[in-house]
């Protein structure tokens, strides 16, 4: 089980975008990029102009370049924080384990800083041997895990949360729901084991299978395999100059 290391964040309050990067592309930076909008909004935090965001983007991808990276641009009241830093792709499903903490957010949520809550879960979940952990909200439907949404295989349905749970609208998420049709609804914590396999979606993995819940062993089969092999091809990498 591998976890990558932390960057800190810029002192203080704002929002962030973490993306994958590929050979100097960016993947999926539109969809970043108005989700990063939504969060301004939110806030009340001013993005800079899309020119001065690409071209230190493109700075930042030329000062350190990697074959595979995680680009991270953190916006606060006064400045944009622009990081590049290598990423390990991940082989092996993941191990999850469900976390003690039921989620307080109501609709859609953004990716803001400090971002401790997350890292919270992700760290009691991995001092017990688990990669991350499920979160359920206060009507006990799954939410999402500590840095991940998810996607549970049901027959031969593919479900994910709908933002009304208290989600982070992840750009793999509604890349999953455009071109692989997976379907939005609440999923009861009782529905859990009656998943046949199960996916994490995220803007650095894309989609990783998921071995284990808990004690409960998956397949990894077939179906996720099949699932993750579609997401890498639907993802798009976009120059950024």
């Amino acid at each position: 089980m591998s976890h990558p290391a932390r960057r800190p964040f810029p002192d203080g309050e704002g929002f962030f975008e973490t993306l994958r990067t590929q050979d100097g592309k960016v993947a999926e930076f539109t969809r970043h990029m108005r989700r990063a909008l939504t969060a301004a909004s939110a806030t009340g935090i001013r993005m800079p102009g899309e020119e001065s965001i690409r071209n230190e983007v493109s700075k930042a991808l030329a000062e350190n370049p990697f074959t595979l990276g995680r680009l991270r641009i953190c916006f606060t009241l006064s400045s944009m924080v622009i990081t590049h830093d290598p990423y390990e792709e991940l082989i092996e499903g993941g191990f999850l384990t469900f976390s003690p903490h039921t989620s307080k957010a109501i609709g859609e949520q953004f990716k803001t800083f400090p971002y401790d809550s997350h890292y919270d879960v992700v760290d009691e979940a991995r001092a017990h041997g688990f990669d991350d952990a499920m979160i359920f909200n206060s009507s006990n439907n799954v939410t999402e895990t500590g840095l991940s949404n998810l996607a549970f295989l049901f027959g031969d349905t593919w479900v994910t949360s709908p933002i009304s749970a208290g989600i982070l609208p992840g750009t793999m998420r509604s890349l999953a729901i455009e071109k692989l049709d997976v379907q939005v609804r609440n999923i009861h914590i009782t529905e859990v084991p009656q998943a046949d396999e199960v996916v994490l979606l995220s803007s650095l993995k894309i989609a990783q299978s998921v071995e284990q819940i808990g004690e409960m062993r998956l397949a990894c089969g077939e179906a996720s395999q099949t699932f993750v092999a579609q997401m890498r091809e639907k993802v798009q990498y976009f120059s950024v100059v």
